[in-house]
């Protein structure tokens, strides 16, 4: 009798299995979510056995789903946790690892806060944080060195950036983070030289040239902020929308009604009320009430023509620069631009060559002869710190930019920075002559 019993119990499990393997077979998607499914269950009654075994069998169906596949491993390690089966939960840890690293789905939008909390958890307890660190879509659950300093009192926080940058001079993490925090106290002057330290370790640092750009804005240094905001680019202002409002105070400082005009709509609120945003937003306005003043009034009576009128008519001012979109507009605006700077430079009008090359390369960031071309402008007017901004964004120099390493190191050395024009000069001495070459080759190199 007992052995009939069993005959028939294995009968009707081989019935089950068969019925299961049938509804896989016919419909494999709605097999493993039923799995699933019956797991969460079973986890919800704390059958943390029951429940690993229909995660398992939905892991395997899923292999071929990998955000599906993601939240299965993570369901089966909480319950694999809870029947404390550690290393099984290890080994599950691993296989989700794998599949984020190749597959980046987390965190899962089917798993509710609770359980995503404690598998964030589980993770920074059983996890390498090198590993996670490793997978950009789990990097942000291992708090970084940064992060536990910036949670420090202001005073403590401040030593313990300053004792990270010294004990790591090649990371442009800390000057950085210094920068912010000069920053934050209102102490320009700080930032920005936490921010030149930056770019010294990483010349093209976006995020370095922002921060000293803000820095020079507040000193009131606004041609050389004027050459930091060109040296962004578009992705950076939009992942730092207070730019605009440098971007605008510097915009009214030259005159640039159109481009403040354009710029003044992307201010953050926050920023508006900086005293230096607030400055420029009140002239922008005066300028629009002097321009519908101007609009409204009858238009003067025309002057005869004559020889003499004509000859002293203003200069034609230079085009606004097209759209980034016209890549052939932009660069024949950019050449038109290069050519008006020789002849402004040739005239002895080097600023206001610096001005319109400044605002080309507003438009052309990536355009290597508008900087050589600015570089010379900015040296020739003596606006020295703008001109080193450019030797950082162009170098290394060819051989055959000998007058742009004699204007390189002239600008190094008018801001302090010796021992580079030294190399600068020493390189351009062969190629380049003339009064202004031999003066600073006695400064520079010492020589008589």
């Amino acid at each position: 009798m007992k052995k009939a019993h069993r005959l028939i119990l294995l009968a009707l499990g081989s019935i089950a299995v068969a019925a299961a393997a049938l509804a896989a077979a016919d419909d494999p998607n709605e097999f493993n979510q039923a799995r699933l499914q019956s797991g969460q269950n079973l986890f919800s009654e704390k059958k943390y056995l029951e429940a690993i075994d229909q995660f398992r069998i939905a892991a395997f169906g899923f292999l071929d789903k990998p955000p599906a596949l993601s939240e299965t491993l993570i369901r089966l390690a909480l319950a694999q946790t809870a029947a404390s089966r550690g290393a099984d939960a290890d080994a599950t840890i691993s296989r989700f690892l794998e599949v984020e690293r190749r597959f980046p789905s987390y965190p899962s939008k089917n798993i509710p806060p609770d359980l995503q909390a404690e598998f964030r958890t589980l993770l920074a307890r059983r996890a390498a944080p090198s590993s996670l660190q490793s997978i950009p879509s789990l990097a942000g659950l291992v708090e970084t060195e940064e992060q536990k300093i910036a949670k420090l009192p202001p005073a403590d926080r401040r030593k313990a950036f300053e004792a990270a940058a010294r004990r790591d001079p090649s990371s442009v993490t800390w000057p950085i983070a210094l920068a912010k925090d000069s920053l934050s106290r209102s102490d320009a002057k700080d930032a920005e030289k936490w921010a030149d330290k930056a770019l010294a370790i990483e010349p093209f640092n976006q995020e370095a040239v922002g921060l000293r750009a803000r820095a020079r804005v507040m000193r009131g240094e606004l041609a050389e902020a004027r050459a930091d905001l060109s040296a962004l680019t578009p992705s950076e202002f939009e992942k730092r929308p207070d730019l605009y409002a440098d971007q605008l105070v510097v915009l009214v400082d030259a005159g640039d009604w159109n481009g403040a005009e354009a710029i003044a709509a992307k201010v953050p609120q926050a920023s508006a009320s900086r005293p230096e945003v607030a400055k420029a937003q009140q002239k922008l306005s005066a300028e629009r009430q002097r321009r519908s003043a101007q609009a409204a009034a009858p238009a003067p009576a025309a002057a005869p023509a004559s020889a003499s009128s004509s000859s002293n008519r203003p200069t034609r001012p230079t085009p606004a620069a097209p759209a980034p979109s016209d890549p052939a507009a932009l660069a024949a605006h950019s050449k038109d631009v290069l050519a008006d700077s020789r002849r402004l430079i040739s005239s002895g009008k080097a600023a206001e060559a610096q001005k319109a090359l400044s605002d080309a390369l507003a438009a052309d960031p990536s355009n290597r002869d508008l900087r050589l071309a600015l570089l010379e402008a900015a040296c020739l007017s003596r606006a020295y710190r703008e001109g080193a901004v450019q030797v950082a964004l162009v170098k290394p120099f060819v051989e055959s930019e000998a007058p742009s390493m004699f204007y390189a190191a002239v600008v190094l050395y008018e801001t302090g920075q010796t021992d580079e024009a030294r190399g600068y000069m020493k390189r351009a001495m062969p190629r380049v002559a003339g009064p202004l070459v031999d003066e600073y080759s006695k400064k520079i190199l010492g020589t008589q």
